[in-house]
């Protein structure tokens, strides 16, 4: 029997998402290359690992058998790369852009928490960069790759980072999808009733987790609303709780309790989702290990973030481009519904900007 590690690696990730599908986006791979590595696998055992199910996969006997001893190989494969490839007294520096949106203290010191136990021996560096500066930061080689977000179901790797300008070169890079981050549209306690969509505060004009509620509003009232761009989310938070406008924020930095008084719901305004995402250069030769390991850091690290208060709504939860791919129908805001793509179209029907409201929001501090 004669199976190599990378095999083994993907059989894991299978094993851990229950899905090929699921498994080949975590990893960067195609479905086909997950489901031919799998059968490769099941030919070198001689019998299946895993039995196919309607909605994914679960491991036979010899695949548990399989699984035990595969997370020891992985584990020693892993101590012994870096044993070989790097000296103690220089360890490699791994570069990684984090757009603002997901930039904020607690999300950083996650990333730095969870990078020290998994990329042992090498240096992470954390460097904020606005969505637009991505690709320029990949070509001049200042960042190893990037946390953005982007919309929850762009399968083409062509769309990962929205309408921005460097997407029709998108072909030098990959998007690893890590987990689906929440946001809540927020204001000051103290704000005026009326006075909600009059002004938006944002903290990068190109994310599409901040450009989403200035077109929202616009759409709503039919004029744009006032935006101010500060270029941090702890300086979005700051300037709603001081009654400078409204935002959109990460769910679990707007139920931060200890730092988060003075913010409640955006009446009308349904909460949202897009995908955290791992940008990498499609050639990065790096060794697999390091991609892997940073990989799974940014999902501990996005997965810990996304810690909702218990009693919170589940209702209102839209996709992150829900409003950039389609039509919005009827009362959507009172079904906690959109179809695709209102805010590219700019097409209303049936009155849906006006009708509904979101009740106050429990996992909002006050």
């Amino acid at each position: 029997m004669d199976i190599d590690a990378r095999t083994l690696r993907t059989f894991r990730e299978v094993t851990l998402t229950g899905s090929f599908t699921q498994a080949a986006r975590r990893l960067g791979y195609s479905q086909s290359s997950v489901t031919a590595q799998m059968r490769a696998l099941e030919r070198q055992v001689g019998e299946p690992v895993f039995e196919r199910l309607p909605n994914g996969v679960r491991l036979t006997r010899a695949g548990t058998v399989l699984r035990d001893y595969a997370r020891q190989i992985l584990t020693l494969v892993g101590e012994m790369e870096t044993a070989l490839r790097r000296p103690a007294a220089n360890p490699p520096r791994l570069t990684i852009g984090i757009v603002p949106a997901l930039a904020y203290g607690q999300q950083l010191a996650r990333v730095t928490h969870v990078g020290r136990r998994l990329l042992s021996g090498v240096q992470l560096a954390l460097r904020i960069m606005g969505t637009a500066e991505v690709h320029d930061a990949f070509r001049a080689g200042a960042i190893d790759g990037a946390l953005v977000l982007t919309a929850v179901d762009a399968d083409d790797p062509a769309d990962l980072l929205g309408d921005q300008p460097y997407a029709e070169r998108s072909d030098d890079l990959t998007e690893i999808r890590l987990q689906e981050v929440e946001f809540v549209p927020v204001t000051g306690t103290g704000r005026r009733p009326g006075g909600h969509g009059r002004q938006v505060v944002i903290a990068d004009p190109d994310c599409p987790s901040q450009r989403w509620l200035p077109e929202f509003l616009r759409l709503r009232c039919d004029s744009p609303p006032e935006i101010h761009e500060l270029g941090s989310m702890a300086g979005v938070r700051a300037a709603t709780q001081s009654g400078l406008g409204c935002a959109m924020l990460p769910t679990a930095l707007a139920a931060d309790h200890e730092e988060a008084g003075g913010l409640r719901s955006l009446p009308g305004v349904p909460r949202m989702r897009w995908n955290a995402s791992l940008i990498l250069g499609r050639h990065d030769t790096r060794p697999a290990v390091d991609r892997q390991n940073l990989t799974e850091t940014l999902r501990q690290a996005t997965a810990l973030g996304r810690a909702v208060h218990p009693a919170a709504p589940a209702v209102g939860v839209l996709e992150g481009n829900a409003l950039e791919s389609g039509v919005l129908e009827g009362n959507a805001l009172e079904d906690d519904v959109i179809e695709a793509g209102a805010l590219d179209t700019g097409v209303l029907d049936g009155g849906v900007l006006g009708g509904g409201t979101t009740a106050p929001d429990p996992s909002i501090a006050s």
